[in-house]
């Protein structure tokens, strides 16, 4: 029982550092964004902000698909390196960089008018999202991490990864971000409104 708590603490904490990485990540993209960022780029925007979705549905879920599809997949490979987990941080933190240039563009386009799209159209998105990013860089560090004691203590000093679970956990999040982009491009279509 005291292993299966330790066990359980260490997993919250993890995720709480990985979350803390996404909101630095928005701190920079809010800061990229307050100083006149070019936020019309992919890159920048990571099809978080309404703005630059899509006109339809069809293109909102493509977009938001495609951008977390990229994010889980570079996810699971880095995840195959003993050297993986630096290349996880940066990606929560860009994660966080797309969500915090797309909701301070918003603002800063729209001014106060764009806090209704942003509570909901961009927050709900971003909360979802950034769940399943956490999930996908905390399986890279599990995986990442197992591999370095492997190549460091050999195959005594670590348990042999399991390559049926690392595919079953990554497409699992891969059918998480498919469910969130159709729930994107619905609520995108329903309130379209508000932008």
């Amino acid at each position: 029982m005291k292993n299966n708590i330790v066990y359980t603490a260490e997993r919250r904490s993890g995720a709480l550092r990985l979350s803390l990485l996404i909101v630095a990540g928005i701190a920079a993209g809010t800061a990229f964004a307050a100083g006149k960022g070019n936020l019309s780029q992919a890159w920048a925007h990571q099809f978080f902000s309404p703005i630059f979705s899509g006109n339809t549905a069809a293109e909102v879920f493509r977009n938001t698909f495609l951008s977390s599809a990229a994010f889980i997949t570079a996810a699971f490979f880095i995840g195959l390196s003993a050297a993986g987990q630096p290349f996880g941080a940066a990606l929560a933190l860009y994660r966080g960089f797309g969500i915090g240039a797309s909701a301070a563009g918003m603002y800063l386009s729209e001014g106060a008018s764009a806090l209704p799209a942003v509570l909901v159209l961009l927050v709900p998105k971003a909360l979802a999202v950034s769940a399943v990013s956490v999930l996908a860089v905390r399986e890279l560090f599990r995986s990442s991490g197992t591999l370095l004691r492997f190549f460091l203590f050999g195959e005594n000093g670590a348990r042999r990864p399991s390559a049926k679970l690392y595919l079953i956990k990554y497409g699992v999040l891969m059918l998480l971000s498919l469910l969130i982009s159709g729930a994107d491009a619905a609520m995108n279509y329903f309130f379209a409104g508000l932008l």
